[in-house]
């Protein structure tokens, strides 16, 4: 079973609390832009800061997502750019391993549907992905990827679709005590 949340770009953040839920699970982000020119770009969409978080961005003509958990940022950069003038469908892909193979992920970036590169994540967030809501067409205050805030996207951007598996592996304990540290 597959749940999804399709996000606006809009003049305010959405709260932790009605952020798409990719904690510990195997999702999809997903997007359809028109670039106007080869030096437009900006943020897609961006939950969390540089603390705890992801974002995907086109920078430099290129495809980019940016991951931060346990204090490590890892990012993945399209090895072909993405083309401009035209509507292009962008999609990151993370795939959680089956249980027992590690805690870590894969990321699979595509370009109108064509394999433009991957990596690995060394740890998915199994408690919390981020802690200062979800940006859309910008990423505001601490950006997840050190980038330059509010990073705005400088194309067109209709809406960015968030789908993530029922394959969510949690720490429950560790939610507790953050929970706990919060108050």
């Amino acid at each position: 079973m597959t749940t999804s949340w399709r996000l606006y770009p809009g003049p305010g953040r959405v709260p932790d609390a009605a952020a798409p839920d990719v904690r510990g699970r195997s999702h999809a982000i997903s997007a359809s832009v028109l670039l106007p020119g080869p030096d437009d770009g900006g943020v897609l969409v961006a939950h969390g800061d540089r603390m705890a978080g992801y974002a995907v961005r086109v920078a430099a003509g290129r495809l980019v997502h940016h991951y931060v958990h346990g204090g490590g940022l890892t990012t993945t950069v399209s090895n072909r750019t993405v083309p401009w003038g035209r509507t292009v469908h962008l999609e990151v892909r993370v795939d959680r391993p089956r249980e027992g193979q590690g805690d870590g992920g894969t990321v699979t970036l595509l370009v109108d549907g064509a394999d433009a590169g991957s990596g690995t994540l060394p740890v998915l967030a199994r408690a919390r992905t981020g802690y200062t809501g979800v940006d859309v067409g910008c990423d505001r205050g601490l950006t997840v990827g050190g980038y330059p805030s509010p990073s705005r996207f400088t194309g067109r951007l209709g809406s960015v679709l968030v789908s993530a598996e029922d394959d969510q592996v949690l720490d429950e304990a560790l939610m507790w005590e953050i929970a706990d540290a919060a108050g």
